[in-house]
């Protein structure tokens, strides 16, 4: 089963770390592959990219 994940922070630092959490579920079986790492979006917003496999 496919699985895509977004996160959205107001640092690149933040959303690294909100990266690290979804590499968590690997705990649970989710394979997590990165397909976008942190980058600035629209203002100060950053966003990273995810895809999980079960």
């Amino acid at each position: 089963m496919g699985l895509r994940f977004g996160v959205i922070a107001d640092t690149a630092e933040e959303c690294a770390e909100g990266l690290a959490l979804l590499a968590r579920l690997a705990q649970l079986g989710v394979e997590v592959t990165v397909v976008q790492r942190p980058a600035q979006i629209a203002g100060d917003r950053w966003m990273a990219r995810a895809d999980g496999d079960l």
